[in-house]
């Protein structure tokens, strides 16, 4: 997994979690993964998983779909706040 370079000074303090930063940076290396796929990788608990991907979503560093009881969780790539994050 490579260390992503996070430019966008709104995401910041989302990536000062360990945890999150990982999940991030394995969501941007790997492209769009179900929550399921996500817990077995990184070893969290589902329950983890599930309240970081939420946070995430809510800062806009994240997108998501659904399809049937999955949710599809991806980077997304546009900042929140207008700018040119991520190196987009």
């Amino acid at each position: 997994m490579t260390n992503i370079d996070v430019h966008c000074p709104f995401a910041i303090p989302q990536m000062s979690d360990p945890s999150r930063r990982k999940i991030y940076e394995y969501l941007y290396t790997h492209g769009e993964k179900t929550v399921a796929d996500i817990t077995r990788i990184m070893k969290l608990k589902q329950p983890t998983v599930s309240y970081h991907l939420k946070e995430m979503k809510g800062e806009g560093l994240l997108a998501s779909r659904k399809e049937g009881r999955e949710v599809y969780y991806r980077v997304k790539l546009l900042c929140p706040e207008g700018g040119s994050c991520f190196g987009a």
